[in-house]
């Protein structure tokens, strides 16, 4: 440029800096000490000796940090310790270059975890040597390099000398710290023991790391604390997992107490092992978006890789305990785990086997465990309830990025999926629990019913009290009050399901209306063809017609089980063509089949709704391609006590009994309330029928649908 002058500028970094990526960065003692440790991890040191001595006393106390790892020479502390964002460990994970000794990568990567000396003391000593090479001593005072303007002027004096801390073949690091900025605590102290302790899984094979701790002077900070040893004894429910490309495989079981063996015998040890499970929903559904509710997830346009989303194979153990009364007086130390769940409870992240910090910490719910429990206390699991453990490989979960400050991964896309694959992963663990909690609620309960009464039901309670009538002479007087309290029971129940069946049905079809809506605008803003927009406008218009089934009038009416299934194709037809499932209309082939039965138009359309929908998300949730291999069958039968219509998909299948899957709030679904079947099962029983799974061979079906066969079963015969 004409009449101009260049002039060459460098950035000059204040002083401060020094300040600003320790004592700023950081945002906790104890978050400092903790990546000491981790460099002690990095260099490839079997153990790390942690000393607190006089630490509630700034002025005088004492933080040392040593290794037995590879050491420094001189070389590396003047070019690598010392160079702020150095990008040395970061190069060694990249090209995969590992520890001679134990073949770790490198956990930190930022270049700035040593500058957790300036968080911790004013005052630090770094003493070090390699193998065969000189002692290296490095004296810091903060203060004192604080008063340099730029941090070019902070000189600092490096020597070397005789061993004189690590003598004859002894090599590694010590950081030895004084003028502590905090006091701490006892509370301080015992929260960074059980952090320190912990930062390497108890589980990992590869490699061990031992942590030794010791408080000068011994006060009894540490006393009677419960260790995660004794914890896992208390466990009730055990949960193992492996996920990656091909599936998720999981062991689960169930192991109650000898003393709860004794006083319930009905609870017995309960054990599964799934390979390869097919309802896992992580793979075909997608994480929620911000805004929206896990209801509202869409199917994936195709199947995720943890492989190229940079997560890699994803494996983790879940300790489930239960904190009831029951279970509680049967504990030795109750107090001790309610504490040891209290500050230690949730689920940690660990990579190689070294820790992610904060996961896991009581101040970071990353999986929003607590607020899932407050919506839904008696079925999800919180943070005071579970240890668990996810562990990661360093070497293909690149996409996940520690923070700077060290507290956890960047929530970045590949953070999102991978969260959201652990949420996954845990409602099959809860899925499991349900069934083993039910089982110790109703053994609770029949002790203190002092005795088996039968009464599990409305129905059953009714029938005893009839019979209890009898058996006491009392039918004449009594008998017309029994019929009243049956026969507004029923009144109550049906006009009640009815209520209930159209909010379930028509929650089913509201996003699939949304849905259409959406895509009907973009169709006419995009200028595409008449014929299709006239297409999607039949399917929205059929979709509204199907849920005005749910909510007409509920009077009991003849009705025609081919009809039903009419209404039901309204809505659920234009939501199979989008998710490419055929829907099969057995009733066309076996109209001599076909009957009639008297009942509720709105209660049974919500219930075949409802079956319907479950096979819809279990077909994709598995994941199968083409439409031969994706397609739901509805059509009649008589091969059972009465006229039924049944319901099969070409999905999963079911993985629990029967008598599992129609309790209430028992779901699979990560979004699911658990009310569907439930609601089925209920409504079946109003119109004297009921909710049967029968086999593959016991029904007439398509050879393709070899997945879950539900059947809507009447009573009676038949009647044409």
């Amino acid at each position: 440029m004409a009449g101009s002058k260049e002039h060459k500028a460098v950035f000059r970094p204040r002083a401060r800096l020094l300040e600003l990526l320790g004592d700023q960065l950081i945002r906790h003692h104890r978050i400092a000490l903790f990546e000491l440790v981790k460099n002690a991890y990095d260099a490839d040191s079997p153990n790390v000796s942690v000393l607190l001595k006089d630490v509630d006393k700034p002025d005088r106390g004492l933080i040392e940090v040593r290794d037995e790892g590879e050491g420094m020479d001189l070389e590396t502390v003047l070019n690598v310790w010392l160079e702020p964002a150095s990008d040395h460990k970061a190069k060694r994970r990249e090209n995969d270059v590992r520890t001679p000794r134990f073949g770790r990568l490198p956990v930190g990567e930022k270049g700035v975890g040593r500058f957790a000396v300036q968080k911790l003391g004013r005052r630090a000593e770094l003493v070090t040597r390699r193998a065969g090479h000189p002692e290296i001593v490095l004296e810091m005072d903060w203060e004192e390099l604080l008063r340099s303007h730029y941090l070019s002027d902070a000189a600092l004096t490096v020597y070397e000398r005789e061993p004189e801390v690590f003598r004859g073949g002894a090599h590694g690091t010590l950081l030895r710290l004084s003028g502590l900025k905090d006091a701490w605590t006892r509370g301080d102290v015992r929260r960074v023991y059980r952090s320190i302790s912990a930062m390497v899984s108890p589980f990992a094979s590869q490699d061990r790391f031992d942590v030794r701790f010791q408080v000068e002077p011994d006060r009894g900070w540490l006393d009677d604390l419960f260790s995660a040893e004794k914890a896992r004894e208390y466990a009730l429910f055990h949960f193992d997992f492996t996920l990656d490309d091909e599936g998720l495989s999981w062991d689960y079981k169930f192991t109650p107490y000898a003393a709860l063996k004794a006083d319930f015998p009905v609870l017995k040890d309960r054990a599964k092992r799934v390979e390869k499970d097919e309802s896992f929903e992580f793979f075909r559904l997608a994480p929620p978006e911000e805004e929206k509710r896990w209801k509202k997830r869409d199917s994936r346009k195709e199947r995720i890789s943890l492989k190229k989303a940079g997560i890699g194979p994803v494996k983790g153990r879940f300790l489930v305990f239960d904190l009831d009364r029951e279970v509680k007086a049967r504990l030795h130390d109750v107090q001790g785990l309610s504490q040891f769940l209290k500050e230690q409870g949730g689920v940690r992240v660990y990579r190689d086997g070294m820790r992610v910090y904060d996961y896991g910490e009581p101040e970071n719910d990353w999986l929003g465990l607590d607020m899932r429990r407050v919506q839904t206390p008696a079925k999800l699991v919180s943070n005071n309830l579970i240890l668990g453990e996810i562990h990661l490989d360093l070497a293909t979960s690149t996409a996940l990025q520690e923070k700077t400050n060290r507290e956890g991964f960047v929530e970045n896309e590949a953070y999102r999926e991978f969260r959201y694959a652990v949420m996954c992963t845990l409602t099959v663990l809860e899925a499991e629990r349900k069934i083993d909690k039910d089982a110790m609620r109703q053994a609770f309960k029949i002790r203190k019913e002092a005795g088996e009464t039968g009464i599990d039901s409305p129905e059953s309670a009714i029938d005893a009290l009839r019979k209890k009538v009898v058996e006491a002479g009392m039918a004449d007087r009594l008998g017309t009050y029994v019929n009243r309290v049956e026969r507004t029971y029923k009144e109550a129940r049906e006009v009640l399901m009815s209520a209930v069946g159209a909010g379930l049905g028509l929650s089913l079809v509201f996003h699939e209306i949304e849905r259409g809506v959406r895509g009907l605008v973009y169709a006419l803003e995009h200028g595409q063809s008449a014929s299709k927009v006239t297409e999607m406008a039949r399917q929205l218009a059929e979709m509204l017609e199907g849920a005005s089934f749910l909510v007409r009038k509920s009077e009991r009416v003849t009705l025609k089980a081919s009809d039903l299934f009419r209404y039901v194709a309204f809505s659920s037809r234009p939501r199979c063509e989008y998710h490419k499932i055929r829907l099969l209309n057995g009733f066309e082939n076996l109209r001599d089949k076909d009957f009639s039965f008297k009942g509720s138009r709105r209660m049974l359309t919500a219930t075949l709704t409802n079956l319907v929908d479950n096979a819809i998300h279990w077909i994709n949730v598995s994941g199968k391609e083409g439409d031969d291999q994706r397609c739901i069958w509805v059509g009649p039968s008589h091969d059972l006590e009465g006229p039924a219509i049944v319901v099969a998909d070409s999905g999963p299948g079911l993985q629990d009994p029967p008598e599992e899957v129609v309790k209430p709030f028992f779901t699979r679904r990560l979004e699911g309330m658990g009310l569907g079947l439930y609601y089925a099962d209920m409504a079946m029983k109003a119109h004297n029928g009921r909710l049967a799974f029968p086999g593959h061979a016991d029904v007439d079906i398509p050879a393709a649908c070899r997945g879950a066969v539900v059947a809507m079963v009447f009573s009676g015969e038949r009647k044409r």
